[in-house]
């Protein structure tokens, strides 16, 4: 374990619930984590983007195993601690990842590197628009740990119960599969519940004719989830029912299916028959 109380003495730090703030102790966590993000890259020749370096148990082993690591802080009081890693290959930025735009950071950061991941421990509290952000965007693999409810809902699977939003649209951008649980035990102070490391390795399952009708079809499936398909879509596109539910019937078989139910394949189909009535 390291010493992260007298990491956190020495540099007067407090975790932070704003934040979620709860570090990893364990470097085998550490270690195994960078090394499994890579998937297979040679890391000589790739860069990495870590969200929420913290006290940089995890930055340390990114830095041994990648050409390049931009991390990417939003809590400036980590900065003495950040810059006091003696890495060359380390690039600390200091704002909030949310408000970075990634090709810039691209540009600027990784202008000789043509593959770049993410790893991150994502507090749970971001999980969702932080995922959402990086999955549109040019990863070659997106490895991240947290909380194992999320975790759950990222890989979930149409018809299960932790099937949402997100679980539909990481499944249209990628491929989501967990790679192992971590303890309470290896974090300080201990969460409440077990955490879990996901990667997303990027790979698009559909082309839809109108990816901005499709978001929009997906959108009003899970916002309404307990509506039929039917009736969500009907309530935000100014289309005749009947059609709309003739065209669900033809691809699924049944006009009272939810959102809930359906895979991402079935969801791209049905919005190109609906784009074409429009």
């Amino acid at each position: 374990m390291i010493e992260i109380k007298k990491i956190i003495s020495r540099y007067n730090l407090t975790p932070k619930k704003s934040f979620g703030q709860n570090f990893l102790i364990n470097p085998e966590i550490s270690k195994k984590t960078a090394e499994l993000s890579l998937n297979g890259l040679n890391g000589d020749d790739c860069g990495v983007i870590e969200i929420g370096p913290g006290l940089g148990a995890l930055t340390a082993e990114l830095c041994k195993v990648y050409k390049k690591v931009a991390a990417v802080e939003i809590d400036e009081t980590f900065e003495p601690h950040l810059n006091a890693l003696e890495y060359d290959n380390l690039n600390i930025i200091l704002t909030d990842f949310l408000k970075i735009d990634i090709k810039d950071l691209f540009m600027q950061k990784f202008t000789d590197i043509k593959n770049i991941n993410i790893c991150a421990n994502l507090p749970y509290y971001i999980t969702t628009p932080i995922i959402l952000k990086i999955i549109r965007e040019n990863f070659a693999a997106i490895t991240v740990m947290v909380q194992k409810e999320a975790a759950d809902k990222l890989c979930a699977k149409a018809g299960t119960a932790g099937y949402c939003e997100t679980s539909a649209l990481v499944s249209y951008f990628g491929k989501p599969e967990k790679l192992f649980h971590v303890p309470q035990t290896n974090f300080y102070p201990q969460p409440n519940i077990l955490s879990t490391v996901v990667r997303i390795i990027p790979d698009k399952t559909c082309e839809p004719e109108n990816e901005g009708l499709f978001f929009k079809i997906i959108s009003a499936a899970f916002e309404q989830r307990r509506k039929t398909l039917v009736n969500a879509v009907s309530s935000i596109l100014n289309l005749d029912k009947k059609n709309i539910a003739e065209t669900v019937k033809k691809i699924t078989g049944n006009e009272n299916i939810r959102g809930e139910d359906l895979d991402i394949k079935k969801f791209c189909e049905i919005s190109d028959l609906i784009n074409k009535m429009m």
